[in-house]
């Protein structure tokens, strides 16, 4: 065997050249399968908005839009067929009866009295009532006994201050806030045009807080429900608070859906809501960073197919339901 030139590199040192180079190739095949990954993620196959698809990719959606739309039958204007009809009904029993009678014969002009009438026909018109405040006065008497001592009768709980609002004031206002999302100044006015209370905006936010209050228990046994569930779905969203963004947090079912608000998207947020961490069931999301550290199985939601992948182990793909 011939001697090696001077300065040559060692069969080991060839061999772990080579052994490199596979590897750091292998490496950039991953790479650009990622890459490639990525550019063709969209709304359609990822969590990602429309707003963000690429302007091919949106033409492509809009031509398949109107290729469904071409291959279905156009949609007639009105009730569509077999739908259920929302035509007002006349009520068989009405608050009020207000009869029209004619002031003489359309003929004649003879007087008509009570006796002359043959039938009628009859049209009703659905209304609200006049709405105005009602103020209630609570007064607690004072009485003194024959040993002379005096006695004052106790205020109901909600009555605690010289001038409040009352229940159902509160309840329009937590309404107005929590179900429609108005805003706290807008619904302050809707209180003045709609009902004729005058209120703050300071005192809509104290109702607000009040009624958090008193949802700590229900808020604990949702908390406790969801958790007992084998199956969630994860979501966040964010919404305005003045000039900064708040997350809302979503942990929800079919039928059970809780809301935790808060300034930051982060492991925190979910922290305070309870019922993600440590959660042992599976927990279907969108990739967020923040849900692939809880220790539970995942669910991915991947063109329209629900891949689930359970701690350590494979993929399993069924149809989404």
């Amino acid at each position: 065997m011939p001697d090696e030139p001077a300065g040559a590199p060692s069969y080991e040192e060839l061999a772990g050249l080579v052994k490199a180079q596979a590897a750091e190739i292998e490496r950039l095949k991953a790479r650009v399968d990622e890459l490639e990954r990525r550019l063709g993620e969209n709304s359609g196959n990822s969590g990602k908005p429309s707003s963000r698809d690429p302007v091919a990719e949106r033409q492509r959606q809009a031509e398949q839009r109107a290729e469904r739309s071409a291959g279905q039958a156009k949609r007639r204007r009105g009730k569509q067929r077999g739908a259920r009809g929302q035509t007002l009904e006349m009520s068989a029993s009405p608050d009020e009866i207000v009869e029209h009678r004619p002031g003489g014969c359309r003929s004649c002009g003879a007087g008509l009295d009570d006796t002359s009438e043959i039938g009628y026909t009859a049209r009703q018109v659905v209304d609200l009532p006049e709405i105005r405040p009602v103020v209630s006065e609570h007064r607690a008497v004072t009485c003194r006994c024959s040993c002379g001592t005096e006695t004052t009768g106790a205020f109901p709980d909600h009555v605690r201050s010289p001038v409040s609002y009352g229940p159902r004031v509160r309840a329009v206002v937590a309404y107005l806030l929590a179900r429609q999302h108005i805003p706290n100044r807008r619904v302050a006015e809707a209180m003045v045009d709609l009902f004729g209370v005058e209120i703050s905006t300071g005192t809509v936010d104290s109702i607000y807080a009040e009624a958090a209050r008193r949802l700590t228990g229900f808020i604990a046994a949702l908390v406790a429900l969801l958790r007992s569930l084998p199956v969630l779905h994860a979501d966040e969203t964010t919404d305005r608070v003045g000039t900064k963004n708040c997350w809302m947090h979503v942990a929800s079912t079919g039928l059970y859906t809780l809301i935790h608000a808060s300034m930051t998207r982060g492991t925190k947020a979910i922290e305070q809501a309870g019922v993600l961490i440590g959660y042992p069931g599976v927990v279907i999301h969108d990739r967020l960073a923040l849900y692939w550290k809880l220790k539970a199985k995942h669910g991915l939601w991947r063109m329209s197919r629900l891949v689930l992948k359970f701690g350590g182990g494979h993929c399993v793909d069924q149809a989404a339901a």
